[in-house]
């Protein structure tokens, strides 16, 4: 992508990362964290206001495990983000993300090919080390049931209100810098990823699951990050076999 700053005033061209607004918590995205093509403007310090609007071609609909299915129609996307950050103690925002799809009516009530999601996110730094945060997200049109009738999925899918959400709660202790060698950092959340999570972050915690997620990322030498992630859970689709487990390891060079 191509960008140009102005004061304030961002602007970014082409295909450029979509991380939603609370990217920032230890977990990664709720919402977002992927790629789209399109244009993304910024404006703001403390406050600051981000629109984007583009095409975005990644989103799979899932009902259980790793039953999925991508969309074949690459959806149109926008989105607005409102954050604060203090840049000491508290940060947080509201962010709204719209998408339309032809395929998208195989997971609403009425067939309709759109979708929108509602996002908020809240942090607060006790210290320099500790910092608690918490995110939820709302995709009101999707309905789980008319997505397993999409795929042929014959079991039970119970109540649809327990797919809309999605949520987690972090708590964080330092973290690591790729610059500063020695440095490293650690989190505890409990992430829950419904409809709300189309694009999440799910290095640990996957789609349509919910439970514990254990990090942590140690500099063993300037340049070079190692992290780890942990995730112990259930299906939010309840079978008899619902337990879900998973291990992530990276190592990361920057130069």
């Amino acid at each position: 992508y191509v960008q140009g700053d102005y004061d304030k005033f961002q602007v970014r061209l082409g295909k450029m990362a979509l991380v939603s607004a609370e990217g920032y918590q230890a977990p990664g995205s709720l919402i977002f964290d992927d790629v789209f093509s399109g244009a993304q403007l910024t404006y703001g310090d403390k406050w600051s206001t981000t629109l984007e609007a583009g095409r975005l071609k990644d989103i799979s609909l899932q009902t259980h495990g790793n039953k999925l299915e991508k969309l074949e129609d690459t959806a149109n996307y926008q989105g607005i983000k409102v954050q604060y950050d203090d840049k000491n103690k508290w940060v947080g925002g509201v962010g709204y993300y719209h998408l339309s799809s032809s395929d998208l009516g195989k997971a609403t009530k009425d067939g309709k090919e759109k979708m929108g999601i509602w996002g908020v996110d809240l942090g607060y730094h006790f210290d320099k080390n500790s910092f608690l945060s918490g995110a939820y997200a709302y995709n009101s049109k999707f309905d789980m049931k008319a997505l397993a009738t999409s795929l042929n999925y014959s079991g039970d899918v119970g109540s649809n209100s327990k797919y809309k959400k999605s949520y987690q709660v972090t708590y964080a202790y330092k973290g690591a810098d790729e610059s500063d060698q020695g440095s490293w950092g650690a989190y505890l959340s409990y992430r829950y990823l419904g409809a709300g999570s189309l694009l999440a972050t799910q290095d640990g915690a996957i789609s349509m699951t919910k439970g514990i997620e254990l990090g942590t990322s140690y500099v063993p030498y300037k340049n070079v990050l190692l992290t780890a992630k942990y995730f112990n859970g259930k299906e939010l689709v309840e079978t008899g076999n619902d337990k879900v487990h998973k291990l992530y390891g990276s190592v990361e060079f920057f130069f």
